[in-house]
């Protein structure tokens, strides 16, 4: 078998290279506990690492010669506790594994009879798992060891088909960074002063989201009935920065309205605290406690993810938070992968949350840009294609400097930047999960990033994000007529520009998109366009 297959992926070709050592197995229903057993004792024979999940699948390395990494998957086709193995692939260097589920997003070109599309589907011995009202089909391969990545490549080159994507898991990545900075102004964010607690080092006075001003000229904390939909991991929503906030929260990991968090009790920490804390920037309670959101009078919308992307999944988060009214959708977290171009299936779900959510108003999509200091779009090198989906507004971070983050991603489909932490400057206060639990050495532990309900130390674009979200929610609260594109357009045109004019190109930087995020301007913006939208034209 080849070790790399190019294929159309997204809007992009793609190189997948496969990985000699390293292999996806899928336990057979009932058998997820036996799979350990039939995997344990190749340990003594080959140097077989287990690697961990990865949604439906288990990732084990095998480090071995060929002849022996056959003989291996020979045993393991033969064991009943085994269902399925298939290929690891890589789109970098940086081994972030790539594994076809078995189906595949497929289409046909226009004016294709019913009877090629049969003929094609038994050549391939495809089943129909799924069929759209515009005829994008879902399919799967009868064999359930068959290389759905390499079956993709052989239909890309049928004349009747348009369309053919695998649907590939791969992890997910939320987007904050720790930084051990123990000062911190609480809101410098919200409206900087130039200083906090009598220091000033660290400060820039207007280095800010201008949200205070935004109340003061909206005359309220927005809308109360304005949404903010969260996909991350867990959200605390006993929180008291959350109490009564949250509607219609479902978890797509246990498949229940329990979105709390669950700390892995074999870890050193309890992760799961990600989602808490974006909410708490994006929607904290005034008066709840010790933080207050961007937009306090909004309702939360939390939707629990796993840790990992698979398109299908995805596709259904998207069409959750849609359905279920969302005014403004907050995406902290991208692939693992250096280098993750799109899928088509997720592509669409994006384009449809955006233009035909909130009453074909269309919801709000934001994305964190992420914190590799890389360009969000320079494949093979760095690709993130949530970042740059046209329906999309990408966030970079800024600091309370005024300065460009130095972790932040750069790219010219960076539509604005927004205030989070960052040296030399000050980090973002925040929600955390309450409470403590037991670990499996029964050792108690902080049930968040640290003992308490606060977290003093959120940064990365993982903050920046949910501030965006929270401004467009502000706008929104003030002009709900608005679309989507309007919305967007409307904060580009009041961004503050920072940084150093030669960064700019076209009122365009590839460091700060359009500038610093301005919910004043930008409110006013919005009250302005309800008595005239030609102000939008310009």
């Amino acid at each position: 078998m080849a070790t790399s297959t190019s294929l159309r992926y997204g809007e992009q070709n793609v190189e997948f290279m496969r990985s000699p050592t390293k292999v996806a197995i899928r336990s057979s229903v009932g058998h997820g506990r036996s799979m350990g057993f039939t995997i344990e004792p190749m340990f003594k024979r080959h140097p077989v690492e287990r690697l961990g999940r990865l949604g439906r699948f288990e990732i084990i390395d095998i480090q071995a010669s060929e002849s022996v990494i056959a003989n291996v998957l020979e045993r393991l086709g033969r064991s009943s506790a085994i269902r399925s193995h298939v290929s690891v692939y890589h789109t970098s260097d940086d081994e972030v594994p790539f594994v076809p589920e078995g189906t595949i997003f497929l289409s046909f070109e226009d004016g294709v009879s019913d009877r090629d599309i049969e003929d094609l589907l038994t050549r391939y011995d495809l089943g129909v798992a799924f069929v759209t009202k515009d005829k994008f089909y879902t399919v799967y391969s009868q064999n359930t060891d068959t290389d759905a990545l390499q079956v993709s490549r052989r239909l890309q080159d049928e004349d009747i088909v348009s369309l053919a994507e695998p649907d590939l898991v791969t992890p997910r990545q939320p987007l904050d960074i720790d930084i051990d900075d123990k000062l911190l102004s609480r809101q410098w964010h919200l409206e900087n002063k130039g200083e906090f607690d009598g220091t000033t080092a660290g400060f820039k006075k207007g280095a800010d989201a201008r949200v205070i001003a935004a109340w003061s000229l909206l005359g309220s904390l927005g809308e109360k009935s304005a949404v903010v939909a969260v996909i991350d991991d867990g959200v605390d929503v006993t929180h008291p920065d959350f109490q009564g906030k949250a509607i219609h929260p479902w978890d797509f990991v246990r498949g229940s309205d329990n979105v709390q968090p669950a700390p892995d009790l074999n870890a050193v920490e309890a992760g799961d605290w990600h989602g808490t804390a974006c909410a708490g920037v994006a929607v904290g309670l005034p008066g709840g406690g010790d933080i207050v959101g961007a937009i306090p009078n909004a309702k939360l919308l939390p939707v629990r993810v796993p840790d990992h992307l698979s398109p299908p999944e995805v596709e259904k988060w998207f069409q959750y938070v849609t359905e279920k009214g969302a005014w403004v959708v907050s995406c902290s977290w991208d692939a693992a992968a250096k280098c993750y171009p799109l899928p088509e299936r997720i592509s669409k779900a994006i384009s449809h949350c955006a233009k035909q959510g909130r009453n074909g108003k269309g919801c709000v999509v934001v994305f964190a840009a992420g914190n590799t200091g890389s360009d969000i779009n320079d494949p093979p090198n760095s690709l993130n294609g949530f970042a740059i989906h046209p329906d999309v507004i990408a966030v970079a971070a800024s600091t309370s400097m005024d300065r460009r983050a130095s972790y932040s991603d750069m790219g010219k489909e960076i539509a604005v930047c927004a205030p989070s932490g960052g040296f030399p400057g000050w980090n973002i206060a925040t929600s955390d999960v309450t409470g403590t639990y037991v670990d499996a050495n029964g050792v108690e532990r902080s049930s968040g990033y640290t003992p308490g309900a606060y977290y003093t130390e959120f940064t990365g674009t993982s903050s920046a994000c949910p501030l965006v979200a929270g401004v467009c929610s502000l706008v929104l609260s003030a002009n709900p007529e608005l679309i989507t594109h309007e919305v967007r357009r409307i904060l580009e045109i009041t961004a503050r520009k920072i940084g150093q004019e030669s960064d700019y190109q076209n009122s365009h930087s590839k460091k700060f998109g359009y500038g610093c995020v301005n919910a004043e301007a930008a409110v006013a913006m919005a009250l302005e366009a309800k008595q005239n939208r030609d102000v939008l034209a310009s």
